[in-house]
């Protein structure tokens, strides 16, 4: 018995979402809520990754759009996103995604390092902590990229995000 409580111990649980037709995934201890019906209201000259900011109870709230961020395109017409509020380095902050799937217990030991690309991708290596395999339905395994939030900004974009919601 004392086997099991140690490993289920070790499990680190994630949010899971989709973006672009691929499976994303943060630690659920950075996440606050879900918003599904948040009206973003949009502030004059915010760089390009940032829509604009939402009003979570009194508290104005920077949104960061990953699918800008990743350099995926626009999200088609039928896409119902959600935002996602998150904690990157301190700091309240939401990020749309096409939609959020699960919460997953993940294996430490199933979770392996990024691989080294040689070139720059739309998705930087510096964003992601790891990827892990999970068994599919039909026999055919899929991928699951963690995300490392505290990587996601530069603090100067930190800032940009921060100073739009005061």
């Amino acid at each position: 018995m004392a086997t099991i409580e140690a490993s289920s111990q070790a499990l680190q649980q994630v949010l899971c979402f989709a973006l672009a037709g691929e499976a994303y995934a943060l630690p659920i201890l950075k996440v606050r809520e879900i918003q599904a019906q948040a009206t973003i209201t949009r502030i004059p000259k915010a760089p390009p990754y940032m829509p604009g900011v939402i009003n979570l109870r009194g508290a104005i709230v920077p949104i960061l759009e990953l699918r800008h961020r990743f350099s995926l395109g626009a999200a088609p017409d039928d896409t119902r996103p959600v935002i996602v509020i998150v904690e990157v380095q301190g700091r309240t902050v939401g990020i749309r995604v096409d939609s959020v799937s699960d919460v997953l217990d993940l294996d430490p030991g199933s979770i392996r390092p990024a691989p080294e690309l040689g070139t720059q991708t739309a998705l930087g290596r510096e964003f992601i902590a790891g990827l892990a395999t999970l068994p599919g339905a039909s026999g055919t395994d899929s991928m699951l990229i963690l995300l490392d939030l505290d990587r996601l900004l530069t603090d100067n974009e930190l800032v940009a995000l921060e100073s739009a919601a005061v």
